[in-house]
């Protein structure tokens, strides 16, 4: 899990020999996973995509590792102007949401989230393995009201509840792209 703590926080540092050992061998069989036009969900629901996100990482690449307690930050590079929601899945398939939801990014520009100006953290947090993570695109703010992350397990039910909440907009003005790390 990847925790959103405000930056007045303590930071907590953890290190186990053993696990980084492990880690590191496993790191390397990471696959990072290009975002594409279209997503499907077991066949039944799809939905197109705009291309609107050309980059969108962890602050140290796709697949890199933090050790519980680590700062973890993304960069995200959109051809459009919009709002922003980061989502997660955990090695047990633990769905969640990354800091507030609808933040707003500036096209053509790189965005580092959270923002400092956000004065919000992500902190690597257990379980550790390997974690993805998913930032969707819309134009306007989305309804929050009508989609729940929390409390949902399986990239399935990830999948289909990021469409439910971006569907509405129009296909040239919404995108979806993944990234992974790995918590130690």
């Amino acid at each position: 899990m990847i925790n959103t703590t405000l930056v007045t926080a303590k930071k907590h540092a953890y290190h186990c020999l053993l696990l980084a050992g492990l880690a590191l061998t496993l790191v390397s069989c990471a696959v990072y996973v290009e975002p594409s036009t279209q997503v499907q969900t077991s066949g039944r629901y799809r939905i197109s995509l705009g291309n609107v996100i050309r980059t969108f990482e962890p602050d140290r690449r796709a697949g890199a590792s933090y050790d519980v307690g680590e700062a973890i930050r993304f960069r995200i590079l959109t051809t459009r102007s919009g709002y922003v929601t980061l989502t997660a899945i955990d090695p047990d398939g633990s769905v969640y949401v990354l800091g507030p939801r609808n933040v707003y990014v500036e096209g053509g520009v790189m965005s580092t989230l959270p923002a400092a100006r956000d004065n919000i953290r992500f902190t690597a947090a257990p379980p550790r393995g390997f974690h993805r993570v998913r930032a969707s695109f819309t134009p306007r703010p989305t309804d929050t009201t009508i989609t729940v992350y929390q409390g949902r397990r399986g990239s399935e039910i990830w999948t289909e509840t990021i469409v439910t909440e971006i569907e509405p907009y129009p296909t040239d003005a919404r995108d979806i792209a993944e990234t992974n790390l790995f918590i130690r």
